[in-house]
């Protein structure tokens, strides 16, 4: 029995490298640097140590979120320890989340991966590798499509998480965590465990724990999740080749009433409108019949959806656009210098940038600005009464006035993204900035302001 149990966890631990060697045959990947976020738990632990056998270039990143005080400063020390042992150069940094979600409105889970993904892309921007891999495997993708069914999602919240996303990679998606466990106990492997994780109050460990006690009955549990999220994406990929694209134009997207039938190419349709307009969540099925109704409706009729979104019927056409929600909180920018993101709430991101972009790109659709200009009480928000902005010939006029002067139309003022520091506006995203923070021959850190 030991000897069979033995041989069992030598074939599974060996599916690991087996997996990564596949993944990695890609040539996108040859001679790139892979950057390992390293939290010093089981599963990340395992990606690291294969990678660094396997001589792939390697970086390990770890983060400390200030969340679980003692213990979170023990794990971040972990993974130092386990990086000097196994020579990984390793780059760690120190987040406090509970303050950023206080400020923001975020859940714990919510801030940490907001903040936790800036310093992704502040290291990918920098060059310090080339791909961020991340230790998510299909017991991961498993709990995820059960979340999002639980929650209520559409086909394309069944496509699950994607092995290559950009510049984020999951080499280990196909690799279940009992592959895992054996590949560590293998490899004698030191990790920690997050206390956390055990508290089923936080939907994703209930869901964890009730998926372990599934899987007993039902082994191929993990197979079948991944069968079902291919044949999303390709039911995916089929709409996506066979309905129309969208674009965003002056803060709006036409869609042709035809399309708005009430079919899964309206409602995706629907759905592509809303992402333009950087409405990423929060599109339910209940809005559907909304934007169908509308589309029978007469010329000039409106609905609001959520997030300020909304549509209103203009001849053959369902103009979606979006306005300044009453209920909308401004944003603050970001206060340390690595806090440059993506807005996904207002559709716009703040990018750190080069006088190099500058150059080749000013006056071409985007916005840049000297960093160290904006004021330390600068956010992003909508419209109010009594803005006004510092023109650069001189002087000050209304935030009105300003919009009446580039002839922006009535019903676009209030969707128009806008930096400010009390009333004072520095930016209003994809139409013209302040002379307040205008670049100028001593300016160092450059920031690129852009509509997405």
């Amino acid at each position: 029995m030991f000897f069979a149990r033995l041989l069992y966890n030598c074939r599974m631990a060996n599916d690991i490298q087996i997996n990564l060697n596949k993944f990695f045959e890609n040539p996108s990947f040859s001679g790139k640097r892979i950057g390992v976020a390293l939290s010093g738990g089981r599963d990340s632990v395992a990606l690291a140590y294969a990678l660094k056998t396997a001589d792939i270039p390697l970086i390990a990143i770890n983060v400390e979120h200030g969340i679980r005080g003692e213990n979170s400063l023990k794990d971040s020390k972990f993974a130092k320890d386990f990086c000097k042992k196994y020579d990984i150069p390793l780059l760690c940094f120190s987040l406090d989340v509970p303050s950023f979600c206080e400020e923001n409105g975020y859940t714990t889970e919510q801030g940490a991966r907001i903040l936790r993904y800036e310093i992704f892309d502040k290291v990918l921007d920098e060059g310090k590798c080339d791909y961020i891999a991340l230790a998510h495997h299909a017991d991961d993708q498993a709990e995820t499509i059960f979340m999002r069914i639980i929650r209520g999602t559409g086909v394309r919240g069944l496509c699950g998480m994607k092995e290559v996303n950009g510049r984020y990679i999951r080499p280990l998606l196909n690799c279940t965590r009992e592959d895992i466990n054996a590949f560590v106990e293998q490899n004698s492997l030191p990790f920690v465990e997050d206390e956390t994780n055990a508290d089923t109050a936080y939907t994703r460990n209930f869901i964890r724990a009730e998926l372990s006690r599934i899987k007993e009955k039902f082994p191929y549990l993990c197979t079948s999740v991944s069968r079902l999220c291919q044949n999303a994406n390709e039911v995916c990929d089929y709409i996506d080749q066979n309905t129309p694209s969208l674009k965003l134009e002056d803060g709006e997207v036409k869609v042709s009433v035809k399309y708005m039938d009430g079919s899964l190419e309206g409602k995706e349709l629907v759905l592509k409108a809303a992402k333009l307009l950087g409405v990423c969540q929060d599109i339910e099925q209940r809005h559907f019949p909304l934007v169908f109704d509308l589309a029978k409706a007469q010329n000039g009729k409106r609905i609001e959806l959520t997030h300020g979104m909304c549509v209103h019927k203009e001849g053959e056409n369902l103009v979606f656009s979006r306005q300044n929600p009453t209920c909308a909180n401004a944003i603050d920018m970001p206060k340390t210098k690595f806090e440059v993101r993506d807005f996904d709430d207002f559709g716009v991101s703040v990018k750190r940038s080069d006088r190099k972009e500058y150059e080749a790109q000013k006056g071409k659709g985007a916005l840049f600005i000297d960093g160290d200009k904006v004021a330390k009480n600068a956010v992003l928000r909508y419209r109010k009464d009594g803005d006004f902005i510092e023109k650069f010939g001189g002087g000050s006029k209304s935030i009105g006035d300003f919009f009446t002067d580039k002839k922006v139309p009535l019903r676009k003022r209030d969707s128009l993204v806008l930096l400010a520091s009390g009333n004072e506006v520095l930016a209003v995203f994809g139409l013209e900035i302040s002379k307040k923070v205008a670049i100028d021959e001593d300016t160092k850190n450059v920031l690129k302001l852009a509509k997405k």
